[in-house]
């Protein structure tokens, strides 16, 4: 899946296997291994700070608006600007590090099904690791009591019913409102998301270290950007680190996240 026209047998010989494997899916063209190291250390914090710059000022312009205009909207549709604001600035630094979008697209349609189908496999072990969570929630709650687990989880119980309230007020106004909404979570979230997260973040520092310590950073970063959450998303965070390592492809993921986002915005939906 890669074009390795144009490098030497001396450079192909300083890329080490996790190196290369970090790459497919990539025209890695005109590119040097000084050049990818550069871009593990130096680009990618600059990128992380820029991507996390840019979601600050997306979020105080959306609040700002909000109040200028008098508008109400859910955490969901708050998210569009910051998402897509990541999504093309990972875009065009995947682009200029020779990925070839047409190409990309292209095997994404013509695998469409075995990539749904892995996704499919893969949910089951997000179910998994959910019961785990719900698991030791269980055990939290026996040693700390109602009144314990109730404030432990406070900011993420309150944030769930704020959002719940928000869908089903924007619902019973207009249609296209949860549209918004069900596009934030399962295809912009998932693209965004993975594209930075998984396709750059983890695997710019898969190139020179092991698994566990990768996932564990990407998996960090993951649950952060999620605010309040960020404990119970940290290890499904991981889990996607792993999928990707397993598989390399990149539309597993997405279609994985896509899986999780639907069941998420499902219950709050209900609830």
């Amino acid at each position: 899946a890669t074009q390795i026209g144009n490098l030497g047998t001396t450079q192909l010989a300083a890329l080490n296997n996790t190196q290369i494997a970090a790459l497919t899916a990539t025209q890695i063209k005109g590119l040097t291994a000084e050049q990818i190291d550069e871009f593990n250390s130096t680009q990618l914090w600059a990128l992380t700070a820029a991507i996390i710059t840019l979601q600050a000022l997306v979020t105080v312009f959306t609040v700002l608006a909000e109040r200028r205009f008098n508008l109400t909207f859910t955490p969901l549709e708050d998210s569009i600007p910051a998402l897509l604001a990541m999504g093309l600035l990972s875009f065009a630094v995947l682009s200029a590090l020779g990925v070839s979008w047409r190409a990309a697209l292209s095997d994404w349609r013509r695998n469409f099904v075995k990539d749904a189908l892995k996704a499919l496999k893969y949910f089951g072990g997000y179910a998994l690791i959910a019961a785990g969570i719900a698991a030791v929630l269980m055990a939290v709650w026996w040693f700390l009591g109602d009144a314990g687990i109730q404030q432990l989880l406070k900011p993420v119980t309150e944030k769930a019913a704020k959002e719940s309230v928000l869908l089903r007020q924007t619902a019973s106004v207009s249609y296209f409102r949860p549209l918004l909404s069900v596009f934030s979570a399962c295809a912009l979230a998932p693209v965004a998301e993975e594209l930075f997260f998984r396709r750059i973040f983890y695997t710019a520092v898969r190139a020179r270290r092991g698994f566990w310590f990768s996932a564990f950073w990407s998996g960090l970063f993951f649950a952060l950007f999620h605010g309040a959450a960020a404990p119970i998303l940290l290890p499904v965070g991981i889990y996607f680190c792993w999928v990707y390592e397993r598989e390399r492809r990149l539309p597993v993921n997405i279609l994985l996240h896509s899986l999780v986002n639907v069941v998420m915005l499902f219950n709050r939906m209900l609830g």
